[in-house]
């Protein structure tokens, strides 16, 4: 019987995973927006919340955001892409499809080759939306004795990101008392693992990965990125120098840049050269790349877990309402929501088919955002908090009989294990 029991169990498991794979790809297709996975815009209109316990209110916020929309980031994206459609016309060596696409691109590479990494009016406007919501969803958090404090990290688009997000609540409130920090010695709650952290610590505990596929295993068992270079190219092997080695980087930098067209001032689309399994492989293939180099290193981001909780403390004791904001990038977002299992982030991930399911890049979208939101009550002492992630309710690793709400001295005995050795 017991035998049975365990049968059963494991053929109820594999159903589970075979259903949450097929339900992930299959959001996909109802939601190809997602599929620009880590350039995919933050929503920033309103969330349905689930109301406090009675009693309980909202004093203080505690949040951790990357950066608003910006222009891409490889340095060399926007020219390459220019040199090599360039040259390929000259060469006469477009098809019909890569003609058009450099149509449109040189109709947009005037605006944007000199813009690599910076915000953009998107980006700018997208926080701003970020920090209204923040206020109509936790009034008296922000009242006119609150005080809000923020960090960034020394990324210039970061620092926009900063001042549009304040800008944002002030607006909501011009009496906030708002002040914006800004320096190396604050990485350690942004960016830890930055070596320019006078903080770095470098003995915290490795997790390899479980599985011995390398990337360029998975990339050439997931997507023939020959046939997308063969679609815009009469002769792909003379329009990329040395294609064996170079082709699939340059089919990566069609992917990021058609992917970023939403966080731009332009109606033009570029997605139309892939097709929309090869969209779905490509956006397989950097979950992929995001996991393998993340998971390893996730819990040498525990000091910013550290900081939320010694600060958080800070304004327990003292009663002062307000929010504490942090703002960082993509590569520190993801291994915190490792950290914390936000949402099953934690998940060791065996299978690399799996990554889909427990590594969905459209949660560290462009503007990203988690926040702690913490109550309590004149009548209770308990201080309870939920975790909003992207402005949606998420779930901690962490008991509690009345989600999404948690007790805070049980999050803290959590967490102790992070902070060991």
């Amino acid at each position: 019987m017991r035998k049975i029991l365990i049968i059963l169990l494991l053929l109820l498991a594999g159903r589970a995973a075979f259903a949450q794979q097929y339900d992930v790809l299959d959001q996909l297709k109802d939601h190809r927006e997602y599929l620009d996975a880590t350039d995919y815009l933050c929503p920033t209109g309103p969330v349905q919340l689930t109301p406090a316990p009675k009693g309980y209110e909202p004093f203080y916020v505690s949040h951790y955001g990357r950066h608003g929309a910006r222009y891409a980031w490889q340095s060399d994206i926007y020219d390459r892409l220019h040199n090599v459609f360039g040259e390929a016309a000259d060469n006469e060596n477009l098809t019909p499809l890569g003609a058009s696409f450099r149509e449109k691109f040189e109709s947009l590479y005037p605006s944007v080759k000199y813009r690599v990494g910076d915000l953009s009016r998107k980006g700018w406007e997208q926080q701003q939306g970020l920090a209204r919501r923040m206020y109509a969803n936790f009034p008296s958090v922000f009242t006119d004795d609150a005080m809000v404090r923020s960090w960034t990290s020394t990324s210039t688009r970061c620092v926009m990101t900063m001042s549009s997000f304040c800008l944002g609540l002030k607006e909501c409130n011009p009496k906030l008392d708002i002040f914006e920090n800004f320096g190396v010695c604050f990485l350690p709650a942004i960016l830890p693992l930055d070596k320019r952290n006078p903080f770095l610590d470098q003995s915290y505990r490795r997790t390899p990965v479980s599985f011995d596929m390398t990337w360029e295993q998975y990339i050439e068992k997931t997507v023939d990125w020959r046939a997308i270079m063969g679609r815009l190219f009469v002769h792909p092997e003379q329009a990329v120098e040395d294609i064996d080695k170079n082709g699939w980087d340059f089919v990566s930098y069609l992917y990021f840049f058609a992917a970023g067209m939403p966080s731009l001032d332009t109606d033009l689309v570029f997605n139309d050269i892939f097709t929309l399994d090869e969209r779905i492989a490509l956006w397989k293939i950097d979950a992929f790349q995001f996991y393998a180099q993340a998971w390893p290193t996730h819990l040498g981001y525990a000091p910013i877990v550290k900081d939320i909780i010694s600060k958080a403390q800070e304004r327990i004791k003292s009663g002062e309402k307000g929010a504490d904001l942090r703002f960082g990038h993509d590569y520190t977002f993801l291994p915190l929501l490792m950290t914390l299992d936000v949402n099953g982030f934690g998940h060791d991930v065996k299978n690399p088919e799996d990554i889909p399911v427990w590594c969905q890049l459209h949660e560290v979208p462009m503007g990203a955002n988690l926040q702690f939101v913490f109550y309590r009550s004149r009548k209770a002492d308990k201080v309870l908090f939920k975790v909003l992630l992207n402005g949606r309710e998420a779930r901690l690793p962490v008991r509690t009989d009345s989600w999404p709400y948690y007790d805070w001295n049980s999050f803290v005995d959590f967490t102790s294990s992070l902070f060991e050795k």
